[in-house]
């Protein structure tokens, strides 16, 4: 200051508060001179001020904003000085393009990774906002000397100077930016060949080598990879030449003087390297800053070096930040900046990706090129490569049976033949390398990008975060991708200890085999089916698959065809012919005999094993003696023997030659494993010269159910559920198409057990000369059986016998037993007992006079068990009729039918002791007893429908006498003929139709309105209309109505065209809207509705009830019609409304009326719990019978509560597709009957479709989701309403339209139905005020109405069907009872929905319980034969994208347009298909499955414009749809197959695995093909006297021929049971964890926790710390170990990883033992996520929303208090786990609902584990935090942490 020179401050902070007197220029005079106080700590002076005197401080802009107080800034006369402001205009030139290039250089079109945008910062290491203007004037002043083309010069030199300090990946992305190729090739080579970014060790030798013209060398290295070591050092000395190199890390010193002292400046050459690891604040940057510049300066002061040169190096590892990190570079002068990604040689990568024998663009074509390449063999290490990915393949398997020790073996076996340079090891090795290679290519082929890998991973900032440096990062992308495809090759070859081969001593010829097998590179065992079973010949799997390539490669590559040249058995032969031609055909030739029977025999073991289920030993030997004997039948047909033909192929063909046999034989010995054991003992069955085994087999199952004396009822169900079971197979056994395979030995045991299996079924003595019930002595044999056993079970019954009453000749109802032990119905024996008339009407005994004539109770019960044994008897005999007379395609005998037919009636005579005997005709029930007549005539149908299966030429004779016979009987009266012959129309179901004027509803007022129109419109005069309207009595309005219902009849639709006949638009027209709408009828212009011949029918049906609703909208004056007013005439103001009889969410509204808290059961069906909403106590499902529940207020597995989400019901309109309203979600018709209900939805319908017509975009923003075209969509609607109406009121088409325009009828509310509450109370209103009760009495009176209509005698067919033809057509029969319209009108069919509501009618669900469970999901059951489909596509598109997630984007049609060939697009088409329509189908089910897939999903159609991942299952996200639906059809699958064995009384056993399902173990069947004949056939039709036709469904008969035909021997469906391949990322670390602790003990606390959290200083090297443990953990679930071994041992002694794990790594995790490694993974997991946090990215992507909420201030403040005052190590670890294990879930909440506190959660959560919750967070968290918000009290403790 007294000097008077100018002071510049830099980096002194501290001082400037001293300064605060003269900053503030508070100056002191005395004596002319100006005085300032300074403060120097305690200590004020007076310092004299220069009149010259000037103080300048210089800081960066950020810690001015940020770090300097408010009071310091003022004091200060403020300047922004940039570099900028220092250049000429030619220079900001350069600039300006040299920007301009950097930002081309940075900006990316990667398609791949499109989601990061990345900044200059990312790509140049220490890019700032003046680096481009420092690099010119670093470059201006080196070239400053040169002239021509200086600018361009300078311009290139300052892209190379940023080129130094770009990152390897940024180099790798320039093809994806719009760089010209020439340029990018220029500047990758410059980056990897010129300027030597390799290695630390190559950048400093190139300077060594190349000299240079300072003697000190000053040089910024920047790295991602960590620092360097001793040891490297030492390397570095031998590498560069230079012997003495000194590293230096800033870290260990404490201050400048003490570093400076380090930097011995000697007078020879050396380098110095000064190292540190950068942190985020501001201290590292001073730090770094202050030691650069005393470094420099007190080398360039040195006056020591002479000669000699010096290099310095300053080495600053930098975390990798989206947005680049603070640390700045560029320092320009003195200094040049570098970055080298990678300080050390790859060990890996031998020669790197940038080596100049090798370029980069042929390394990232595909990964599988690194395993084949024989020139990359010196420049990668394959080898490395595939031994590093062994540990964690190896731990990716799961064996069965594995007790710890086959996992380490594996290991162990590898390793030492990778290890291995010689002999077998060698050949293993190469094998084993282009098995990988294979398998690679395969499915690099089958992806749609397999280039352009490397590219793809640089783009990938996540990867590159995790790896640390981009080779690292290349390493485990190639990593990721070969462990899988080396896991699923070791689960092949290694199947039953393959492995062991290479090592034990086992035969020459059988280990030659093994690699002659694995190096044949046409084989890819991968692709084959993998079963774990009793294999004895470890390589049979491999043959199996090689044998069928071999055959393929041959004949052709259609599986299609092969199967059908295969299965033939004419070109089996052909096949070994072939196989004998092959290399291995060869090699099995080549061995002796001995050693080929040898061969044969353990690979025909072995193909029983993997191709059969087999459950223990017995079952296999049978199996393997049957499948020889079909060998040796199979070489006798050809005339040869074994031994001559003996061949592997030779079991191919054997096998499938009778496959179904040898499958019928396994299914009987699993569901009867008694006779394996009487089999084995059977001498003659055991390697018999044929197959024999089925056949001794059924025959010992039906001798095992010989009938014995069972004395409870239990085991006469055991029993019964037995024979039930083995039904199917010895059917099977006994069928024609086996009996044509059998040799007179096998058909000799054949008809033993065919007779022991009919005695079974008490028909053996019939069927022992013959069988074939077609014939009426074998029908006559069978029916004497079932009387004689009808008979013995009345003689049981009665004492007396069964008696019918003598009067009636009926079953008695109320039984009276007279005293002589007659019986007689109460009513008729009243009758008879009079004065004088006391005797029996039988005998003639006489009765006493006070006889009480009561009923008998013991009588009426003898009469119900007689009567429930015939029902019985009925049933056995309809079954044999249907199923064994009437099978095939030819009738029974005349015989059999005639026998049938006589069975319908009966004659009794009259036995009534005062009448004389006569003979009545009696009418039955299809029965062969004549116990229980009809008291009135009932003809039925039965047989007739059984007879008209066949062809009408063969029957019509037995037709003719049946009618016949019924009108000979006089059963029916004359008048009752004309139904009698509708019964046999209907059964011919011939349908006819017809049309006439529906408007006729409205009586003889409108008839005579319309007369008048329509010859106004023949005269072209209006005056009749006028008249006619005068004689009308009704109002104004309804005159208007009837004179537009009647233009619409009488012009609009007869002269379908234009007309120009009435033009005066009458004053009768009230209103201006009514005139508009005439216009547009008379000149037929309605828009869409307008009348053309193109139309259908259905279209005009309903056009013309949109006429009629639109007319009754502008004439009625009802305010009840006002929402439908305008909806249809104004839908803009309706686009928020509740739409009539949409879906309304059916769970909130059982919520509202019940409350209480709600569950849903596994299956998804919701549960109430009541009191506090946790379970108490255990219960079922009583939807499907699951497990409910729970106890002590935890809940059973699969009971979750379900999420409160509010009421969901939607505006609009909701239904989705018209093929969707048959589901079960679309049925529910609210509080309304289903009639009015179906009504109302008609109304609805045809109010938007009037909207449709005039208004169309308002009508579209209404339909949800969206549709093309409206009216084309309401009209499908439409046409649903109507079916659904017509099987509502059981009536046909005519009669349905009819009943929609009788309620179309005119007959204080939210007119606009803004709410859900009033949408419900308009649909209640209209329904009890407009659609009256009384509709049916309605419909028969408009009926009669429409029949005496003068039209109907104009049209000959419509008189047909609504009038008596025999008026105008007098050539008919006039007493013909055939030409009526009672005969011909139109009748409902039988139909689904109609089954459904006589179900319901007669308590179905207690009466019918299986057939009342199919009905109610019908919809959804028949979607579940396409199971197999969806699980091939799934498995199919996981296989493509495996491990290539981003891969998995666009729309599906642009995935089926990708697909290359046209066979591939059409089987991806077709599953697609099946796949979007069972999606759309159930969707709304799935919203409440168990699997919660997103809601956006659920509510909308799926097409093929959605995503492609939709298809693809997954754990989350749009998987979810592909997961949830499978597994919701399986669940499908299993529901009725559970409730079909609950009502048989089976047990559900029978179990296959997903990967075993096929065609024939899931339900199956068509609904037109399969389901609705079998509805109809049992639609039995009847006409009682005096009465219509009814008909009549047999529902007992539906429900049983339902469980047989689709039910009985379907398996249940399971998941479990196979192999599982586990990728690491979802591992359920839970399960993981009990395993471990049960073979491992663990302690709670990781000791050495402060040491790793110290030494883990990147989240590269947690990453690579936390994959080395993970494959610990793997292990050691399974084996266990030594708790107190050393971690660092295991790794490097058990796993052998030590070779491919980073020495610090090993170094740090070794100050752990193994009863630590739970410990140590909850603290590496956090460790990641605070990395992850501390480098901008969010490390709970995967966790719900509900646990993700904001803290408010309040919490924000509570936690700072808590934090500053408590230790919360312990407590952060915790609540981190927690996130990780119990919160990843997507139905977390209902287990743990976000509302909860999170203190008392978790501290719950550590009381499970045990573990004690510290004692201040007890005392001090706060109680306001809930657990919704868990993830941000996280994140803010782990910032607040490191922010202390």
């Amino acid at each position: 200051m007294e000097t008077g020179q100018t002071i510049v401050l830099l980096n002194l902070q501290n001082l400037y508060e001293s300064l605060y007197d003269a900053l503030n220029q508070y100056y002191v005079y005395l004596g002319g001179q100006k005085y300032v106080d300074l403060g120097l700590g305690t200590h004020r002076v007076k310092c004299r001020v220069h009149k010259d005197f000037r103080l300048i401080v210089i800081e960066e802009k950020e810690v001015v904003y940020k770090q300097f107080p408010i009071p310091l800034i003022n004091r200060l006369e403020k300047h922004y000085l940039d570099i900028n402001s220092v250049l000429n205009s030619s220079q900001r030139e350069i600039v300006r393009l040299l920007q301009m290039w950097v930002q081309r250089f940075v900006s990316s079109n990667n398609q791949h990774r499109s989601s990061h945008k990345y900044l200059p910062a990312d790509v140049f290491i220490g890019y700032h906002s003046d680096t481009c203007s420092s690099v010119v004037l670093q470059v201006m002043d080196k070239l400053r000397d040169e002239t021509e083309d200086f600018q361009d010069r300078v311009l290139e030199e300052a892209k190379l100077v940023l080129l130094n300090c770009s990152t390897p990946d940024s180099v790798v992305r320039l093809e994806f930016t719009d760089l010209p190729d020439v340029e990018t090739q220029r500047l990758a080579d410059s980056y990897f060949k010129l300027q030597k970014h390799r290695s630390l060790a190559e950048f400093i030798a190139s300077h060594v080598q190349q000299g240079h013209w300072n003697h000190c060398v000053f040089t910024e290295v920047t790295t991602f990879s960590r620092l360097l070591t001793a040891a490297d050092a030492w390397q570095l000395k031998s590498f560069t030449g230079i012997s003495t190199i000194d590293l230096l890390s800033l870290q260990q010193f404490e201050t400048e003087l003490s570093f400076l002292k380090q930097i011995n400046i000697q007078s020879a050459n050396k380098i110095l390297l000064v190292q540190m690891d950068f942190g985020e604040d501001s201290f590292s940057a001073n730090i770094l800053a202050s030691a650069r510049y005393s470094c420099m300066n007190e080398i360039i002061r040195s006056k020591q070096l002479g000669d000699c040169r010096m290099y310095v190096y300053f080495i600053t590892k930098l975390p990798r930040m989206e947005g680049g990190s603070s640390y700045i570079g560029f320092q320009g002068g003195h200094w040049m900046s570098v970055h080298i990604d990678d300080l050390r040689s790859s060990q890996d990568i031998v020669s790197d990706v940038q080596d100049d024998e090798f370029a980069l663009s042929e390394f990232q074509d595909s990964v599988s090129i690194i395993l084949s390449s024989t020139v990359l063999e010196s420049m990668f290490d394959t080898t490395a490569l595939v031994r590093s990915c062994v540990q964690t393949a190896v731990s990716m398997l799961r064996d069965l049976e594995d007790d710890g020790s086959l996992i380490t073996r594996r290991v162990d076996i590898l390793l030492t033949v990778m290890d291995d340079s010689e002999g077998v090891s060698v050949c293993s090795l190469v094998a084993l390398k282009k098995r990988l290679h294979l398998l690679l290519k395969a499915r690099e082929d089958s992806t749609d990008m397999p280039k352009n890998w490397v590219s793809r991973e640089a783009a990938n900032i996540e990867a590159l975060q995790e790896g640390g440096t981009f080779k690292h990062t290349l390493w485990r992308r190639v990593q990721t991708v070969v462990t899988p495809l080396l896991a699923h090759l070791i689960s092949v070859i290694d199947r039953n200890c393959n492995l062991n081969l290479l090592l034990d001593d086992c035969e020459d010829e059988v280990k030659n085999l093994w690699f002659l097998i694995f190096k044949n590179h046409v084989v890819t065992p991968c692709r084959g089916r993998v079963i774990m079973s009793f294999c004895v010949f470890h390589i049979s799997f491999v043959y199996l698959v090689f044998v069928l390539h071999i055959f393929r490669g041959h004949f052709c590559k259609s599986h299609l065809i092969i199967e059908i040249i295969f299965f033939s058995g004419q070109n089996s032969k052909q096949f070994e012919e072939v196989f004998k031609m092959t290399e291995l055909g060869e090699y099995f030739a080549s061995v002796d005999k001995k050693m080929q029977r040898e061969f044969f025999q353990r690979y025909l073991q072995d193909f029983i094993a993997l191709t059969m289920k087999v459950s223990t030993v017995g079952e296999q030997q049978l199996l393997c003696s049957a499948l020889l004997s079909c060998v040796k039948e199979l070489c006798r047909r050809r005339g040869s023997s074994v031994d001559s033909e003996l061949s592997l192929p030779l079991v191919h063909s054997a096998y499938h030659e009778f496959q179904k046999r040898l499958q019928n034989f396994s299914r009987m010995m699993s569901i009867l494993p008694q006779v394996v054991l009487s089999l084995q003992g059977n001498p003659h069955v055991m390697d018999a010269p044929e197959m024999i085994l089925d056949v001794y087999c059924a025959l010992a199952c039906v001798e095992h159910l010989q009938p014995q004396d069972f004395n409870v009822d239990f085991q006469r169900q055991s029993w019964l559920k037995q024979v039930k079971k083995l039904q199917v197979p010895i059917e099977l056994v006994c069928s024609e198409s086996s009996i044509k395979q059998y040799s007179d030995r096998t058909f000799t045991i054949y008809f033993l057990a065919f007779l022991h299996w009919f005695y079974i079924l008490l028909l053996s003595k019939v069927l022992e000369k013959s069988s074939d019930m077609k014939l009426e002595k074998t029908f006559v044999a069978v029916i004497e059986i079932l009387r004689s056993c009808k008979q013995g079970a009345s003689d049981l019954t009665f004492k007396f016998g069964m008696q019918l009453c003598a009067i009636c000749r009926v079953e008695p109802q109320d039984p009276v037993e007279l005293p002589c032990h007659h019986v007689f119905c109460q009513p008729c024996i009243r009758r008879w007992l009079t004065p004088g008339q006391m005797y029996c009407a039988l005998c003639t005994q006489p009765v006493p006079d006070d006889f009480e004539m009561k009923v008998s109770e013991d009588v009426r019960a003898s009469l119900k068990l007689n009567a429930q044994f015939r029902q019985r008897c009925n049933a056995f005999f309809i079954d044999v009729v249907s199923t064994v007379c009437f099978k095939d395609n030819s009738p029974p005998s005349r015989g059999v039918i005639l026998d049938l037919l006589s069975f319908l009636m009966v004659e009794m005579l009259c036995s009534l002791s005062s009448l004389p005997a006569q003979s009545q005709i009696h009418t039955k029930a299809l029965s062969p007893f004549d116990e229980c007549v009809d008291r009135n005539p009932v003809v039925r149908s039965v047989v007739l429908k059984l007879l008209l299966k066949y062809s009408f030429d063969e029957v019509k004779v037995y037709l003719q006498q049946h009618l016949e016979n019924i009108l000979q009987s006089k059963i029916l009266d004359g008048a009752d003929k004309a139904e009698l012959y509708t019964l046999y129309i209907n059964c011919f179901e011939v349908n006819t139709g017809g049309q006439m004027d529906q408007y006729l509803v409205y009586g003889e007022e409108y008839k005579t309105v319309r007369e008048a129109v329509a010859k106004a419109a023949m005269e072209g005069t209006v005056q009749g209309i006028d008249k006619a309207l005068e004689k009308c009595t009704c109002a104004p309005r309804r005159k208007a109505f009837y004179l537009l219902l009647a233009l619409f009849r009488e012009v609009t639709i007869l002269f379908r065209a234009t007309s120009q006949v009435l033009h005066r638009k009458p004053e009768y027209l009230v209103t201006n809207e009514m005139k508009v709408f005439a216009e547009a009828l008379v000149n037929n212009r309605l828009g869409v509705l307008s009348v053309h011949q193109h139309r259908s029918n259905t279209e005009h049906t309903l056009v013309e009830l949109a006429v009629h609703l639109k007319a009754v909208l502008l004439c009625g004056s009802e305010q009840v019609l006002t929402p439908l007013l305008q909806l249809g005439l104004d839908p803009s103001t309706m686009q928020a409304a509740f739409i009539p009889t949409m879906p309304e969410d059916m769970l909130a509204v059982a919520q509202k009326a019940l409350g209480n808290t709600w569950y849903t059961c596994p299956n998804g069906h919701p549960c109430v719990v009541d009191k506090c909403g946790r379970p108490m106590q255990k219960g079922r499902c009583l939807e499907c019978g699951a497990v409910v529940g729970g106890q002590n207020h935890m809940a059973v597995h699969g009971f979750n509560q379900v999420r409160q989400q509010g009421d969901r019901t939607q505006t609009g309109h909701i239904l989705g597709d018209p093929q969707r309203r048959d589901n079960p979600d679309a049925l529910d018709t609210k509080s309304l009957s289903l009639t009015p209900f179906t009504l109302i939805r008609i109304m609805t319908h045809l109010t938007m479709l009037l909207g449709s017509s005039e208004e169309a975009q308002f009508i579209a923003q209404i339909i949800r989701p969206p549709v093309q075209d409206p009216c084309e969509f309401l009209i499908r609607h439409l046409v649903k309403d109507l079916e659904h109406l017509g099987r509502a009121v059981g009536k046909g088409v005519d009669d349905t339209v009819t009943t929609v325009h009788l309620m179309l009828r005119p007959a204080g509310y939210d007119n606009t139905l803004s709410t859900k509450e009033a949408r419900n109370a308009w649909e209640t209103t209209l329904a009890h005020n407009v659609i009256t009760s009384k509709l049916k009495h309605k419909l028969k009176k408009v009926t009669t109405c429409m029949r005496g209509d003068s039209r109907v005698s104009s049209n000959p067919i419509l008189k047909v069907m609504y009038g008596d033809p025999r008026v105008f057509l007098s050539s008919l029969p006039q007493q013909s009872v055939l030409h009526s319209s009672a005969v011909w009108s139109c009748r409902e069919k039988g139909s689904l929905l109609s089954l459904t509501h006589i179900v319901e009618q007669n308590d179905g669900k207690d009466n019918f319980p299986l057939l009342w469970r199919f009905l109610q999901k019908e919809a959804e059951f028949r979607l579940v034969r396409f199971l197999p489909d969806m699980l091939a596509l799934q498995r199919k598109l996981v296989k493509k994208f495996q491990n290539l997630p981003d891969l998995c984007s666009g729309t599906i049609r642009d995935f089926i347009d990708k697909q290359s060939s046209a066979s591939q697009k059409s089987w991806y088409e077709k599953r697609i298909h099946i796949f979007l329509s069972s999606w759309n189908q159930l969707r709304t089910s799935l919203a409440t499955y168990e699997v919660n897939v997103p809601e956006d999903y659920c509510s909308v159609d799926l097409d093929e414009g959605s995503e492609l991942q939709v298809l693809v299952p997954r754990r989350q996200g749009p998987g979810l749809c592909a997961t949830a639906l499978l597994s919701y059809l399986v669940s499908l699958h299993n529901q009725l197959v559970s409730a079909a064995g609950k009502h048989t009384g089976e047990d559900s056993s029978y179990m296959v695995s997903l990967a075993e399902v096929s065609e024939l173990h899931v339900i199956q069947y068509e609904v037109d093909r399969d389901l609705l004949p079998l509805v109809l056939a049992n639609c039995q039709y009847s006409v009682e006297r005096g009465r219509e036709t009814m008909s009549e469904y047999d529902l007992p008969k539906i429900q049983q021929q339902i469980l047989t035909r689709f039910l009985q021997g379907k398996p249940c469906i399971t998941l479990t049971g196979i192999p599982t391949l586990v990728r690491r990322q979802d591992r359920n670390y839970e399960n993981i964890f009990k395993d471990i602790r049960e073979k491992v003990a663990q302690v709670r606390n990781c000791n050495s926790s402060v040491h790793i959290n110290c030494r883990l200083q990147s989240l590269s090297d947690v990453c690579e710390s936390l994959e080395a443990l993970e494959v610990t953990l793997g292990f050691l679930s399974m084996t266990g170990e030594d708790e107190n071994m050393p971690l660092e041992k295991y790794l490097e002694e058990k796993l052998q990883m030590g070779s491919h794990t980073a020495p610090h790594i090993l170094k740090i995790l070794g100050r752990c033992c193994l009863k630590h490694c739970v410990a140590l993974w909850q603290l590496l997991t956090s460790l990641k996520s605070e990395h992850m946090l501390r480098l901008k990215r969010d490390p709970f992507s995967g966790i719900p929303a509900e646990y993700q909420h904001a803290l408010g201030e309040e919490e924000k403040n509570l936690l700072t208090g808590f934090l500053s005052k408590c230790s919360v190590d312990t407590w952060l670890l915790e609540m981190h786990e927690f996130l990780m294990l119990k919160l990843k879930s997507q139905r977390a909440s209902d287990t743990f609902r976000p509302d909860w506190s999170l203190k008392e959660t978790l501290a719950s959560y550590m009381e499970r584990k045990n573990l004690d919750v510290p004692l201040d967070v007890e005392e001090a968290f706060p109680d306001q935090v809930q657990l919704s918000q868990l993830v941000e009290t996280w994140k803010f403790t782990v910032t607040h942490k490191q922010q202390r």
